[in-house]
């Protein structure tokens, strides 16, 4: 089930005891979460530093003054690593006996098939609760919730400045509430494309842009000093490396197509003559197999920090110096 329609009308005495969590897009699990605390207590455990008896002690804590029936909710992020501990069945449903007044939710970043949901201890656990995904929203959704947004504080804003601000930050939901929050609390009642420009860009997407200029441009000395700055102002890694992998994707798929650039990249969302502009020019920089390249070695830097757990931030870093070494010779500027 779609974690947004799980969510409408949605009585916390009908939550089930342990329930599944596909994790596509990490914004509506935050929002649920978000909307959960306003009401009952929510706890975040992390699956790959807690045992199962960590776990069974978590059940059976309870807040100083909290009333018997009041609900709480752990959250286990990571929830992969935790899913190797629980390998028994029996164990499993003995567990879930023992949630009365708790409710948990373990979230899974890997895609799981119809045969993994099937196979223990995925089959007793989905016996026991709910299967529920954090989808990726549509386009036009993401469009339309940031407008309704917008005119839910008295405001308009234009349609280009709309696609720009969507174009600008990949569609990315978490980027966009914090970029939203700056327009509202800056921009006139009229938020025009000139405003997007002055607000969200010359505060932290400045320097993330000109960092992507500087990578694209094959600029490596520029490249890790603007990362460096980056992570001095709390811009997260998971963050530029998400705007590093839709970059990336969108570039190959530009450099292999025989189609017009401006109708292609309009057809992957970019819309805006100064993005189509930059996007041409970067793809001259590449070629289709250092594309091709870069996409694996994204892929990989993925892998270490989801299995191998190696900090974000020094993955991310490695990534680029190993990945310049390897195409050989970047541009350097004066």
């Amino acid at each position: 089930m779609n974690l947004l329609e799980y969510q409408k009308n949605l009585s916390l005495e009908k939550i089930k005891p342990i329930n599944l969590v596909q994790v596509e897009e990490e914004y509506i699990v935050s929002d649920f979460m978000n909307k959960l605390s306003t009401v009952t207590p929510v706890k975040v455990l992390w699956g790959n530093e807690i045992n199962l008896q960590d776990f069974i002690n978590a059940l059976g804590e309870s807040e100083l003054f909290e009333k018997k029936r009041q609900k709480e909710f752990l959250f286990i992020k990571k929830g992969e690593q935790f899913i190797k501990k629980l390998k028994d069945p029996k164990l499993i449903r003995s567990l879930a006996n023992k949630i009365k007044t708790k409710a948990v939710f373990i979230l899974l970043e890997e895609k799981l098939d119809k045969n993994s949901l099937q196979k223990e201890p995925f089959k007793t656990l989905l016996e026991l609760g709910d299967f529920l995904e954090a989808k990726k929203l549509d386009r036009n959704k993401i469009k339309d919730l940031v407008r309704k947004k917008v005119e839910r504080e008295g405001k308009r804003i234009d349609e280009q400045a709309i696609d720009y601000l969507l174009e600008i930050t990949s569609y990315d939901l978490t980027f966009l509430r914090g970029e939203v929050e700056k327009l509202l609390l800056y921009a006139d009642k009229h938020i025009t494309l000139e405003d997007v420009k002055k607000v969200c860009l010359a505060q932290t997407y400045g320097n993330v842009f000109d960092f992507l200029e500087a990578f694209f441009t094959k600029n490596l000395e520029k490249t890790l000093s603007l990362l460096s700055a980056l992570y001095r102002i709390g811009v997260p890694a998971l963050q530029i490396q998400g705007l590093l992998v839709s970059y990336t994707l969108k570039l190959f798929v530009l450099k292999k197509s025989d189609k017009n650039p401006e109708t292609l990249l309009k057809d992957l969302g970019v819309k805006h003559p100064f993005m189509i502009n930059n996007f041409k020019r970067y793809a001259k920089n590449f070629t289709e197999k250092e594309l091709e390249l870069l996409i694996k070695r994204l892929y990989w830097l993925d892998f270490a920090e989801k299995v191998a757990f190696v900090p974000p931030e020094k993955a991310l870093r490695n990534m680029i110096v190993d990945y310049f070494i390897n195409i050989k010779q970047p541009t350097q500027s004066a």
